[in-house]
């Protein structure tokens, strides 16, 4: 019996992983700014619109982060839907604000180190 290193079936899988993580890391500048732009059309109370942009972001991210690696990430974008996505979801920049900040603080090092 072949081992997993030499099945070419193992092979194709780990090499079809590898472009999908590549192709995944080169996407996060355009994550950020996703998440960059919702946060900053944010307002206190007001219009809905980004605040449910920033939480598909986040969603976005904490589903497929984690798959690549990248577990601090995940963490940070799950505990931001699940601010967003709550019983009374949070429109208020003062609660999500370090959430947010630590989230471009791990996307940002992520970027510098892909």
């Amino acid at each position: 019996m072949m081992g997993a290193e030499t099945d070419p079936r193992e092979i194709e899988f780990r090499e079809q992983f590898e472009a999908l993580r590549r192709h995944f890391m080169q996407e996060l500048p355009e994550r950020r700014a996703a998440l960059v732009s919702a946060w900053n059309a944010c307002a206190d109370g007001c219009d809905e619109a980004p605040w449910l942009r920033l939480r598909d972001v986040a969603h976005k991210l904490s589903g497929s982060a984690p798959n690549y690696g990248l577990v601090v990430v995940g963490n940070l974008s799950r505990a931001l839907d699940k601010l967003l996505s709550g019983r009374t979801p949070c429109r208020e920049r003062m609660v999500a604000n370090a959430v947010v900040a630590d989230l471009t603080a791990a996307l940002d090092e992520a970027i510098a180190t892909s």
